[in-house]
C-alpha cells in the first residue's frame, strides 16, 4: 500500500492538488474548501465514458456501475468515446485512484482516475460515490462525536485531509462508522500508529473498509436522488430503513419487517474476540496454529482485580513484515489503558516473546488481518498468556 499522489495532471493539462487523498476540487469548491454543496445529476441519470486507456479495467467498472443502479435509483449511461454534448464522466487509467464531487457543469466531461492498483470493487465504487456527490464520512461536522484525529501521527503537509467540512449534507443519516466512505485508521500515517480512531475501541475495525456500500451510504444516495418521489401513499419506515424507488422499505441491519418495526440485533457486527476478559488465561489469533482467515478484526479487552495491572507475554508472533512505517497487511495493537489510542502497532515477529504491562487495570488488544494464507509460514498469528500482576 502506498500513499496516493500529492497532485495529479487533469485533462486540460492543469496540475490540480488532490484533496482527502483522492478528491480533485472544483475552482468553487478549492476557494470554500469543500463548503459548496455538490451537485446531484439531473434526473438521476450519469453518461459515461471508459476511454481506451480503462478498456483493461471494464469489467471492474461495469461491476461496480451496477453496485450502485442496484442500489439506487441512479442509471448510468454509456456513451461513445467520443462524447462531448453535455456533463459526464470519463473513466481514466491515470495515476492514483481520485474523481472530482458531484457533477461538474462542462461538456468536456470529469475524469475518475482508476490508476494501477485501484483496481478493485469497493475502490471503484468508492471513486464513483464522490462523483454522485459523496464527500468523505469522516469530514461530516458532527464527526467529533464518533471518531478522533491523531494529529502528531499525520504527515506534514497532509493535516488538512482531516478537516471537518464547512457544510455537508447528510440528510438526517446517521453516522456510519462501515460507510465505504469512511478513512481507514492509518491513512497518511507518518510512524506507522493511526491517524484516526473510533472513539469506542469496540468499533475500530469497522472503518475503511472497502468491501461494498453499507445501508446508510445506499439511504444517502436513495435521499440524493430522491429515489421516492413516485410513490403514492408509501408506508413510513422504522429503525433506520429508507423507501427506495419500488416504495418498499429497506431495512438495516439488525431489523425486520415490512416497515423495519421489528428490532433483531444491532446495526454494527460485533468484533471477533472477547470484550469482558476479567480472568487470568490465554489469548490466541483465530484458527491458531493454523492460518488466521483474511478479513478478520478482533478485540479483546482485559481488566484486573483493582488495585492490579494486566500482564500480556506474547509466545509466537508472525504476521506480515513491514513496508516502510506501516504494518500495512496485518497487525496487531496494544493499549494499554484499553482506550482508543494503542501504545503498539506490530506485525512481523516484532512482539515474539515480548511482556507488555497496562498502564491501570485495563489492557485492550486488537489484531487485524487484511490478507490470508499467501505467506503460510508467516501467518499462524499470535499466542499469549494474560496474567495480573
Amino acid at each position: 500500500m502506498v500513499d496516493p499522489p500529492l497532485n495529479v495532471t487533469i485533462l486540460d493539462g492543469s496540475v490540480e492538488e488532490l484533496f482527502e487523498g483522492d478528491i480533485v476540487l472544483t475552482k468553487d469548491q478549492r476557494l470554500n474548501r469543500k463548503g459548496a454543496l455538490a451537485s446531484t445529476w439531473p434526473n438521476a441519470v450519469v453518461p459515461y465514458v471508459i476511454t481506451k486507456s480503462s478498456r483493461g479495467d471494464e469489467t471492474i467498472i461495469l461491476e461496480a456501475i451496477a453496485h450502485w443502479e442496484t442500489a439506487t435509483c441512479l442509471s448510468f449511461e454509456r456513451k461513445r468515446g467520443q462524447y462531448r454534448k453535455g456533463p459526464h464522466i470519463r473513466f481514466e487509467k491515470l495515476s492514483g485512484c481520485w474523481s472530482y464531487v458531484g457533477m461538474r457543469k462542462s461538456k468536456e466531461g470529469q475524469t475518475i482516475s482508476i490508476g494501477n492498483n485501484c483496481e478493485y470493487l469497493g475502490i471503484v465504487v468508492h471513486e464513483i460515490g464522490h462523483a454522485i456527490g459523496f464527500w468523505h464520512e469522516q469530514s461530516r461536522t458532527d464527526r467529533d462525536s464518533y471518531v478522533t484525529v491523531i494529529s502528531e501521527n499525520i504527515q506534514t503537509d497532509r493535516e488538512g485531509n482531516f478537516n471537518i467540512a464547512f457544510t455537508e449534507q447528510s440528510l438526517g443519516v446517521p453516522y456510519d462508522f462501515s460507510s465505504l466512505m469512511h478513512y481507514g485508521g492509518f491513512a497518511f500515517t507518518n510512524n506507522g500508529f493511526p491517524t484516526l480512531v473510533t472513539n469506542d475501541i469496540v468499533n475500530s475495525g469497522l472503518i475503511g473498509k472497502r468491501n461494498g456500500l453499507s445501508h446508510r451510504d445506499k439511504h444517502l444516495a436513495n435521499l440524493m436522488y430522491l429515489c421516492d418521489a413516485s410513490c403514492s401513499s408509501p408506508p413510513t419506515c422504522a429503525n433506520g430503513g429508507y423507501l427506495d424507488s419500488s416504495c418498499t422499505c429497506v431495512c438495516p441491519p439488525g431489523t425486520s419487517g415490512a416497515t423495519c418495526q421489528t428490532v433483531t440485533g444491532t446495526y454494527y457486527e460485533a468484533p471477533c474476540g472477547d470484550q469482558d476478559i476479567t480472568t487470568e488465561g490465554n489469548i490466541t489469533s483465530p484458527n491458531y496454529p493454523n492460518i488466521y482467515a483474511p478479513g478478520l478484526h478482533c478485540v479483546w479487552i482485559v481488566t484486573a482485580p483493582e488495585g492490579m495491572q494486566v500482564l500480556i507475554e506474547f509466545g509466537t508472533f508472525k504476521m506480515f513484515s513491514r513496508s516502510d512505517v506501516r504494518c500495512p497487511f496485518d497487525w496487531v495493537t496494544v493499549h494499554t489503558d484499553s482506550d482508543s489510542i494503542p501504545d503498539y502497532v506490530n506485525c512481523d515477529e516484532e512482539l515474539q516473546n515480548k511482556n507488555i504491562t497496562s498502564s491501570g487495570d485495563r489492557l485492550a488488544l486488537e489484531f487485524h488481518s487484511y490478507g490470508g494464507g499467501s505467506f503460510p509460514a508467516n501467518q499462524t498469528g499470535f499466542t499469549s498468556t494474560v496474567t495480573f500482576v
